[in-house]
């Protein structure tokens, strides 16, 4: 507990505080560190309570500035107090009261004096007995004990203090104790005086006020001396100095001299502006100011406080002293509280010595951005704890971006997170994921030196796992996996004929399971860092699109851009946007040039030096810089080595020339600050420092050797010249310019038309050397510079062959990486390149780089440039064969661009000339026909003959299967009657060639179409055969595809993402969903899995799937009463309604269907399923939509029979009971029984056989219980429900609502379960309804309902399932 004490004499508190007498002991307490700071704190209060007054006395209240004493400085010292924190946990080490009563007595009992120890019995005592009375004689007692304090009569107090205690109102026992302790008695006891409160000036009662000194300047010579005498141990100023004031505190003489300064600035020279000559009286100094500062040195005080106190004395110089002079006390308050809140700066002497050596140190405490700081670390924090983020840096060049993300990765590696940093750098344009690559290469080289510990070969198993066989794809982009991943003999290669569309999809699938990897099993967070976001290539931009929208935990993103990115269109900002939608948290702190006051802190932080003797300096700099991080930084350094910002050894600080620094010329933007800097450092490094700007921000170390032997020059040792002049340095084993302003700068210098040419030089000098070395990164590097040098190129026909064939190599090494944007640009150099006979040249050599530069544009969505190269080859080659590539990517830009009948028309062209003719329709006897054709093929052909069958070699017949499995999607969506064609044609190939790596494909749809022509067995051996196929083929690209067709929906999606096939990924997740509509046994599950799909179909941007799954959502939240407002179904299926598909139209019109059907709209239930019906044709491929359509459809059909009586609607019924009977006696009972027996119950009380119709709702509501088909039982107890009404009998239909009821509560269709009970509640009387316990807020038990209590409904009538 701490009290604070009456006030003591200054003269005391330093008796006690620095030692008695002058000698090495008092020497050594007033120049220790705690005599210091306690000093300070006194020094603060002191110029605080001037500061107060002199404030009130500009307003006209002078009455505290009257109360400063009118006497000598030996005067003022005696009527400064002291007041002094005892600290009672140190003098008693008894158990304290409980919390408050301290307090309490404090405030009662304050002033205390020092030394007072109260127990704690004396405390809980005091209150018990609370008589005013007592209490108030009692502090009297204890004011007398002050006042002997105060006279230094310490044995008169100690007695006073016990007589106090003796009255006072406390219940004393044995144990009270109360213990005056006298000034200094030991060296225990000496760090009580420097536990200060405040210390104040207390004006005598008997001083006149009509002689205060009220002149700012004389005060603040009068508390120089007073501080002279309290840093000094009790030192008394010099004579000299107090002999120069009167007896009445006033100055006796002031030299006065004004020097003129000349307000023109266009005619002012050099001799008008006042030098500035560093702290006054310091090397040239005058006399008693002088020996003050050396005696306070000597004690070896701070040099910044003996400086403090010397310009508070220098005001005695008048117009002679130094610009560091104090002209007001708040400026003195203003430093020593410098001096307090940040002694390692502005209190400590600086380190000359190592300053000399080192220079300006323009650390991270120079500049300021600390609000910014808080707000990245906050966001990074954020993602640690909850979901990833992403936090952009943003500003104009030089505002200090980069050096704010290094604070935030110093800051986040001091977490114990791993900060992993790449560059975009704007003349690597095209180099293919090469910042990418270098960030997860870090990554690499972690699980490299970890590879020993748990952690690590944990993370390595794991990147195995997810990525299997198909790392190899990723091991292209990300080299150092190879060191990492063990091998795999299982590899796959790239195939030439791979869709690029699903190339660039599966890498960026298998980079986000790498970062999914690492990112949850890392011990550490990872924290990807993009620099200069501005010249980051699309195929980047992409990947860290994909990365985000997986929101991945424990994984954070930090870039920087300048600011004008933000504000156009650029890709980044599309990227923000897009992530903001999918609910992922970005924070963008813009960072903008610093203002003046900024500015100043920065050089008062730089020079170690209060903000005050910095300010005029830090004017001029502002004026220059115009407050810019960079520029500022280069000013500095610029001033430093010119040595018009110098040490001074004399003065132990930095000292300058104001008056040079005033008419320095210095350029208006940085990029000539630094070329002006360059221009003066010896040629040889400036010529290298250009060299090394040709190749952008930075340069591989090998590739400047390689130079250094191709072309004969010195590079390196230069280079080591301008990293010792701070404008290069060296990171992982590459040349890196400090900033990409100095490299802007270096690149500047070179002659604009000697640019090209220079260019390419390097390129011609690098790309042999890559290509021999098979070295990728120094191939692009190397391709990039002769592209940039093409202007310059003068070249014969047979060169600029050469020079499109390194194009051409270094594409197909972009595309073996999935980078098709960087690819296509090395082929679209090389097209430029070509000579102009290259069709009858380079024909060959021609062909394939126009076939390679449409597949990349395809990837990249290009269709302006696919129609231009496919016009050049259809024009040019030479035969069919040679076009069947580019007809191929044309189609499928068709598809891409949804133009889905060109594309198809386009196909029936192709696969015509190949002699294969598609009908454009096709009856369902010639559909019966080709079956039995197909079927004939395949007869006494078993499963292993076909996985061993032979490859197809003839490529005609090879294009053919490529272009109808391309068929078989699109004649899906748009002529569902020719769709069973192409499948049948498929297998008629791959029977009578061989197979090709898309029969899988052909093999699947076959299967699904003799599923659905009755043959249930047949069609699931060929799905079966189909997945065979795949493994045998290594045929992943069409996985996705296959694996639906075999409902395998969570390994198809798999496969599908690992084959990048987005389209198929997301087809099977809907497959999955529907699957769990039908099946789930609540349905807040399947509207978990519905959210999460729609998630996952916006980050992939597939609308198609989006659509399906926000219709059916629709129904799920209708059925549990959830509003459906926000959904985007209205816009989608407008949208949908254009492209006219059957598929989307047919799934929109089931679910009018099934939604009026269960809610009981009967108005519009004939309108939708005469709709419905129309479009069913086509709804044999989505098989695992069927069964559900077929029942309810059936169940619709008979309804509507009844209330209409037309026939053909009981056709349709029994159409549909026969059809789900067939599937369950070849398919599953499990899956179907349940449903053919309430179709059958239907058709009975349809037909009016009411016994029959009975015994079949029994067992429909008893088979559904036993599969746990809790929908299907809902719905089968509803229906009986309403047949036991229509039929009379009503207690049963009362039992089979409540049912009903129950079991759609259970299932999660509150919604409809409320229309039911409302139902019930307008046919039943109330008393009926409450007998049976109905309750729409309050249901029975769920798990009290079982198949026994359906038997009840009727045990008489049930017969057996």
């Amino acid at each position: 507990m701490s009290l604070i004490s009456e006030s003591i004499s200054l003269r005391s508190w330093i008796k006690g505080a620095a030692g008695n007498g002058r000698n090495d002991n008092c020497i050594a307490n007033a120049a220790s560190s705690t005599y210091v700071a306690a000093c300070l704190k006194i020094a603060v209060s002191l110029t605080e309570q001037i500061s107060r007054a002199e404030k009130l006395a500009e307003l006209g209240v002078y009455r505290e500035l009257e109360m400063l004493p009118n006497r000598r400085i030996s005067d003022w010292a005696e009527f400064v107090r002291i007041r002094l924190i005892n600290d009672n946990s140190r003098l008693c080490h008894q158990e304290r009261p409980a919390q408050g009563s301290w307090k309490e007595f404090e405030s009662l009992y304050q002033p205390l004096p020092y030394g007072t120890c109260i127990t704690d019995s004396n405390v809980s005592a005091l209150w018990e007995d609370n008589d005013e009375g007592a209490i108030d004689e009692h502090l009297k007692l204890f004011l007398d004990a002050l006042a002997a304090d105060e006279l230094d009569t310490t044995e008169v107090a100690t007695h006073k203090y016990h007589d106090a205690l003796s009255l006072s109102p406390v219940k004393c026992d044995a144990h009270t104790e109360l213990r005056f302790c006298p000034a200094i008695s030991s060296d225990a006891e000496d760090v009580v005086f420097l536990n200060i409160d405040s210390a104040f000036i207390r004006h005598p009662e008997n001083d006149s006020v009509a002689n205060t000194p009220k002149d700012k300047q004389q005060r603040i010579f009068c508390i120089g001396l007073l501080f002279y005498e309290i840093f000094s141990g009790g030192e008394p100023p010099p004579r000299g100095l107090v002999s120069l004031l009167s007896s009445e505190g006033a100055f006796i003489s002031i030299p006065k001299l004004t020097l003129t300064e000349k307000k023109d600035d266009h005619n002012a020279s050099k001799t008008d502006i006042k030098r500035h000559r560093g702290p006054a009286g310091s090397c040239n100094g005058i006399g008693l100011c002088q020996i003050s500062f050396e005696y306070l040195k000597l004690l070896g005080l701070p040099g910044p406080l003996c400086s403090l106190v010397l310009n508070m004395l220098d005001c005695i110089h008048g117009d002679f002293s130094g610009n560091d002079c104090y002209t007001k006390i708040v400026d003195v308050t203003t430093d020593l509280q410098l001096m307090m809140d940040q002694p390692d700066k502005f209190l400590r002497n600086l380190d000359v010595e190592k300053l000399l050596i080192s220079g300006l140190d323009l650390n991270e405490n120079v500049f300021l951005r600390e609000d910014e700081l808080a707000s990245i670390q906050s966001s990074y924090q954020r993602s640690v704890t909850e979901s990833c983020e992403f936090a952009i840096i943003a500003g104009e060049s030089g505002t200090g971006k980069s050096w704010l993300a290094q604070r935030v990765g110093r800051f986040i590696s001091a977490q114990g997170g791993l900060f992993l940093s790449g560059k975009f750098d704007q003349m690597k344009h095209v180099t293919p994921f090469a910042v990418l690559a270098s960030v997860f290469d870090q990554y690499c080289d972690v699980l490299i030196k970890e590879k020993e510990s748990d952690w690590a070969k944990g993370i390595v198993n794991r990147l195995n796992f997810a990525l299997g066989k198909d790392s190899y794809h990723l091991m292209k982009v990300i080299p150092k996996l190879n060191d990492v991943l063990p091998r795999n003999t299982s590899f796959g290669t790239t195939s030439s004929s791979q869709n690029c569309v699903n190339a660039v999809q599966r890498l960026h699938y298998l980079i986000c399971q790498f970062v999914d990897v690492i990112s949850t099993f890392s011990v550490a967070s990872v924290t990807l860092f993009l620099d200069d976001l501005q010249w980051a290539d699309a195929a980047s931009i992409t990947v860290l699109n994909q990365l985000l929208s997986r929101k991945h935990t424990n994984f954070f993103v930090l870039g920087c851009c300048r600011d004008t990115e933000l504000e156009s269109r650029h890709p980044l900002r599309d990227t923000i946007e897009n992530i903001r939608e999918l609910g992922i948290k970005t924070t963008i702190v813009r960072l903008r040039c610093m203002e003046k006051n900024s500015i100043t802190q920065m050089v008062s932080n730089l020079l170690c030096l209060s903000p005050r003797v910095v300010r005029s300096l830090a004017d001029i700099i502002y004026t220059k810089t115009k407050g810019n991080p960079l520029f500022f930084s280069q000013v500095m350094f610029s001033l430093y080595r010119e040595g018009l910002l110098r040490l001074s050894l004399c003065d132990q600080r930095w000292v300058w020339d104001e008056e040079e620094i005033h008419f320095m010329k210095l350029p208006d933007d940085i990029a000539l600050c630094f070329a002006n800097g360059i221009s003066k450092l010896p040629l040889f490094v400036q010529s290298a420092l250009r060299t090394l700007s040709m190749f952008g921000a930075s340069a591989k170390c090998e590739y400047i050797e390689a130079l250094e032997s191709q072309l004969h020059v010195t590079l390196i040792e230069p280079l080591e010249v301008a990293i010792k002049e701070g404008l290069v340095n060296i990171m992982g084993g590459s040349f890196h310019f400090c900033h990409d302003r100095i490299q802007e700068a270096s690149y500047a210098m070179i002659e604009e038309h000697d640019r090209s040419r220079n260019h390419l030089i390097l390129g011609l000098a690098l790309v042999k050397l890559s290509l021999d070395a098979g070295e990728k990164q120094m191939l692009f590097t190397a391709v990039n510079q002769i592209n940039l040098g093409r202007s310059a190129a003068v070249l014969n026909a047979q060169n600029r062959v050469s020079m499109a064939k390194y194009n051409f190599a270094a594409g197909k090494v972009a595309m073996e990486m999935s980078d098709f944007m960087s690819a296509f640009s090395f082929f679209s150099s090389g097209i430029d390149f070509l000579p102009h006979e290259h069709w009858i040249d380079h024909y060959d050599f021609s062909l394939e780089l126009f076939d390679l530069a449409s597949k990349c544009a395809l990837a990249t969505g290009d269709i302006r440039s696919i129609r231009l190269l496919a016009d050049q080859v259809l024009t040019h080659a030479k035969c069919l064969e040679d076009k069947l590539n580019t007809y191929f990517i044309i189609i499928s830009s068709l598809t891409y661009s949804s133009k889905i009948s060109e594309a198809l028309k386009e196909g029936y062209t192709i696969l015509s000339r190949l002699g294969e003719d598609i009908p454009n329709d096709l009856s369902m006897d010639a559909l019966d026909q080709h079956i039995k054709q197909t079927q004939s093929l395949i007869r006494g052909v078993s499963e292993n003959d076909i996985l061993n069958y032979r490859l197809i070699k003839n490529k005609r017949t090879l294009a053919a299967m490529k272009f109808l499995a391309q068929l078989e999607s699109i004649t899906m969506m748009v002529k569902p009657s020719v769709h069973p064609f192409v499948t049948l044609k498929m297998v008629q190939l791959t029977m009578s060639n061989g197979l090709s790596p898309v029969s899988p494909v052909g093999i699947a749809y076959f299967g699904s179409l003799l599923a659905n022509r009755g043959n249930i067995q047949l069609g699931y051996r060929f799905t079966l055969l189909a997945k065979a196929l795949l493994e045998k083929l290594d045929a992943g690209e069409v996985a996705g595809e296959v694996m639906m067709r075999e409902s395998l929906a969570i390994q198809g999606e798999s496969a599908a993402m690992a084959a990048g096939d987005i389209r198929w990924a997301c087809i099977n997740r809907l497959q999955y969903c529907i699957c769990l509509f039908w099946t789930c046994s609540n349905l807040s599950v399947a509207n978990q899995a519905f959210s999460e799909a729609c998630q996952f179909m916006k980050e992939q941007q597939h609308r198609t799937s989006l659509f399906f799954i926000l219709t059916i959502q629709k129904t799920v939240l209708i059925f549990m009463g959830i509003e459906t407002e926000t959904l985007t179904e209205n816009d989608l299926s407008r949208s949908l309604h254009e492209k006219r598909s059957p598929h989307h139209l047919m799934m929109l019109s089931f679910q009018n269907l099934y939604r009026s059907f269960i809610l009981m709209n009967d108005g519009m239930l004939q309108e939708y399923a005469e709709r419905f019906i129309e479009l069913k044709q086509s709804s044999w491929v989505l098989y695992f939509s069927d069964a559900p359509q077929t029942l309810i459809l059936g169940l619709v059909a008979f309804q509507l029979y009844r209330k209409t009586r037309d026939s053909m609607w009981l056709e349709m019924g029994r159409k549909c009971k026969s059809d789900m009977k067939l599937w369950a006696e070849q398919g599953s009972l499990w899956n179907f029984q349940h449903k053919f027996l309430l179709l059958e119950a239907e058709e009975h009380f349809s037909n009016a056989s009411f016994e029959d119709a009975t015994a079949s709702y029994t067992n429909a509501i008893l088979s559904s219980n036993l599969h746990k088909f809790i929908n299907d039982e809902a719905l089968a107890c509803e229906l009986a429900a309403k047949f036991y009404l229509e039929t009379g009998d009503l207690e049963s239909s009362l039992e089979c609502f409540r049912l009903a009821h129950e079991k759609y509560h259970e299932w999660g269709a509150l919604g409809k379960a409320n229309i039911l009970f409302s139902l019930v509640n307008s046919t039943f009387d109330n008393t009926v309804v409450e007998k049976a316990m109905f309750s729409s807020n309050n249901p029975r038990n769920p798990s009290a309902v079982s198949s026994q209590g359906s038997v009840r409904i009727d045990s008489q009538k049930r017969r057996a399932v």
